[in-house]
């Protein structure tokens, strides 16, 4: 099948190609750093949340173990805490 040219159009040259060519490889550039840029913020974004629930959990955690480590601690010392055995003669 023939493509039609009309009678006044230059063929391609080799510089003609290689421009196409750079342009086209030129916008896919620009658009993979945009694309990538965006990309790249987003995936900072969620790693920087999941870091803060992490660190409130942790945080969380060591609350609970300290309030607990107190209240055992005021029990013993009230007496409401379970008494070690004692030796009777």
């Amino acid at each position: 099948m023939l493509l039609y040219r009309s009678m006044n159009e230059q063929p391609m040259t080799l510089r003609d190609t290689a421009k196409g060519i750079a342009i086209r490889a030129g916008v896919l550039v620009v658009g993979g750093v945009v694309i990538g840029g965006w990309f790249t913020a987003l995936l900072f974004k969620a790693a920087s949340g999941l870091v803060k629930v992490l660190l409130g959990l942790f945080l969380l955690l060591v609350t609970g173990g300290l309030v607990t480590w107190e209240v055992k601690r005021v029990q013993r010392h009230l007496g409401g805490g379970p008494q070690p055995p004692q030796l009777t003669p």
